[in-house]
């Protein structure tokens, strides 16, 4: 039985996906109150697109005490947001050493996290847009792209085992043979994510929007070349950075720019909530890495700038014009 660390918006998801494959499916959870309201109530998944909605029974049980996890071969599958790493990693090494675990949390940090606490470490990359409802509601659009690799001495039936689970699923699976690569990649694109949050939905559809999405890809793409970093598909199927900056001009001709559907992404829950989340980080790392290496980041530095801003002033989500952003 698939175990999922964590019901955030992606743990949710793919617990859904899963159950209506009729996989069981239990989750560990750090709050009480999301482990009875996902016991008592499954998970509600929406479909805005389909116009959907489907209840999915699942376990659950709250993450501490820690209860029993399993044979020590199953994989767990962290879904918990990178800041509650540290502390979730080690409640599992007192509580469930020895199991390989999977990482989909964004940036690059989890993987070398988990691999120095002694864990066998599955990296992965989530490439859908999911948005949590609730303690026991998510909202998502069919099935996403997944990307799993070994990163650190993880047994190859364990990275059967999890292909296995999310082609069940019906997810597009790819398997990476340096997943790190994969992983950087995605960080990149992430940076995507606060101009879409921040910027007014009616901005959505101009050239100053995709523009600053644009510019923001330019400086990552010069960013992780001056550093020797490598960001890239694992098989080619998923957009370089390259064609991703040509993807993002030509949207506004596609008629593409503006989002379509009620799916909001991390960025947007956290500025609703008034709560930092990491888009800064991610944005503080590239600022960082073109300092050290020569390559000028100002679009990266203005987003921070934009994000400080509307979490202090507790200004929302598109709340920015995007003019004003791109500077």
């Amino acid at each position: 039985m698939p175990t999922i660390v964590g019901a955030g918006s992606v743990g949710l998801a793919l617990g859904a996906r899963l159950g209506a494959a009729g996989v069981p499916v239990r989750f560990l959870t750090r709050r009480r109150e999301a482990a009875d309201s996902l016991a008592r109530n499954g998970i509600r998944a929406e479909d805005p697109k389909e116009g959907s909605t489907r209840v999915v029974p699942v376990e659950a049980d709250c993450l501490l005490p820690t209860p029993a996890t399993g044979s020590a071969s199953e994989p767990l599958l962290l879904c918990v947001r990178l800041p509650e790493l540290p502390a979730l990693a080690e409640t599992l090494r007192a509580e469930a050493p020895g199991h390989p675990v999977v990482c989909f949390q964004n940036d690059v940090e989890a993987e070398p996290l988990l691999a120095s606490l002694g864990f066998p470490v599955i990296g992965g990359v989530w490439r859908q847009t999911c948005t949590r409802v609730s303690d026991h509601a998510v909202r998502f659009v069919g099935a996403g792209r997944v990307i799993i690799g070994d990163f650190a001495n993880a047994p190859q039936g364990a990275v059967d085992r999890v292909t296995g689970w999310l082609e069940l699923a019906g997810y597009d699976v790819g398997r990476s043979k340096a997943i790190t690569e994969d992983k950087w990649l995605k960080l990149c694109i992430n940076l995507m994510s606060a101009p879409n949050a921040l910027v007014r939905r009616e901005d959505h559809g101009s050239e100053a929007f995709v523009e600053i999405k644009a510019r923001l890809l330019e400086e990552a793409r010069d960013v992780v070349a001056a550093a020797g970093v490598v960001a890239r598909s694992c098989d080619g199927r998923d957009r370089s950075l390259d064609e991703e900056i040509v993807f993002q001009r030509e949207s506004l001709a596609r008629g593409t720019s503006a989002r379509a559907l009620p799916l909001y992404n991390q960025v947007w829950t956290s500025l609703r909530q008034g709560a930092p989340g990491e888009a800064v980080a991610y944005h503080r790392r590239f600022v960082r890495m073109g300092r050290e290496h020569g390559v000028a980041t100002p679009t990266n530095e203005r987003l921070i700038d934009a994000l400080e801003y509307a979490i202090t002033r507790e200004a929302g989500p598109e709340s920015v014009l995007a003019a004003e952003l791109l500077g």
